[in-house]
């Protein structure tokens, strides 16, 4: 139903609102607001300093889902740049400590060495490289479950010839790992569309190569007794450390040519159109 606004004002109409069974009846007319003093715009048009809201329904607005935590292994993967990059940092620092010790012995070879010198380059050794190989192990086990994270990922669902366990295990397993790890790279790349060049893999396992053979000539060294013996370790250590940094270097390199996209092209193709002369 509708009826006129009350006279003396522009002419308005009013929408109002009644059940079918019952007529309708004479309202009285709401209250103007203090602030309006004429028609309900006038000629100006009508502007915000903000969104209006009113008029919206009530509704209830859910609450934000909760993200499932990651598993173990899914962090574990994540960490892995970030824990070789901190491999790599302290096992520098290690063979520097290492060279500051044989320095010092070098030194002072024919003389008693003063006591802070001894202590301070003792210390650095020591914590250095129990600090290192720590850091070591976990650098180990977070490179292992990048590589089952990103072999799943590139291998169709059950479609993997490795399972996790021999992955796992042939990874971790010193001696075994040196000759496996290569072989589970090598599958990873051929089935992989990001993937670094055979030379790339080849430079990885020389680096490992020869960080093994540093820690076996140091380690052997370190069984054989007098002062010299005891300043050759110091420096085959230091030498070891260097080669594991670079091993560590050529994963950390391997692992980036896996996850991000190879710049280098082998064709590129260009299409040839029809130019329209007019």
């Amino acid at each position: 139903m509708d009826r006129m606004t009350t006279p003396g004002r522009p002419r308005q109409w009013q929408w109002v609102a009644h059940p079918p069974w019952r007529q309708p009846t004479d309202t009285a007319r709401p209250p103007q607001p203090r602030y309006r003093s004429g028609p309900a715009w006038g000629s100006t048009t009508p502007r915000y300093p903000a969104t209006p809201r009113w008029g919206l329904p009530l509704v209830a607005i859910p609450r934000r889902l909760e993200t499932e935590p990651a598993p173990a292994r899914a962090l574990l993967a994540s960490a892995a740049p970030g824990i070789l990059t901190s491999a790599y940092v302290w096992l520098i620092g290690t063979a520097i400590a290492h060279g500051l010790r044989y320095l010092a012995l070098a030194v002072y070879a024919n003389r008693v060495a003063p006591w802070w010198i001894d202590a301070v380059t003792t210390a650095l050794v020591w914590v250095t490289g129990g600090v290192s190989l720590v850091v070591a192990v976990c650098a180990a086990v977070t490179a292992t479950a990048w590589l089952v994270r990103t072999r799943r990922r590139v291998f169709e669902p059950g479609t993997d010839p490795r399972s996790r366990l021999d992955l796992w295990l042939g990874s971790l397993v010193v001696v075994v790992n040196f000759f496996r790890l290569p072989v589970y790279l090598e599958e990873l790349r051929r089935a992989s569309p990001r993937a670094p060049s055979r030379s790339a893999l080849r430079r990885w396992w020389a680096a490992w190569a020869i960080n093994v053979v540093a820690v076996a000539v140091a380690f052997w060294r370190s069984t054989g007794d007098g002062p010299q013996a005891a300043a050759d370790t110091v420096l085959f250590t230091a030498i070891a450390a260097l080669a594991a940094a670079w091993a560590v270097h050529q994963t950390r390199s391997v692992m980036r040519s896996f996850d991000d996209p190879s710049p280098r092209f082998t064709r590129r193709l260009i299409a040839a159109g029809i130019v329209d002369r007019r």
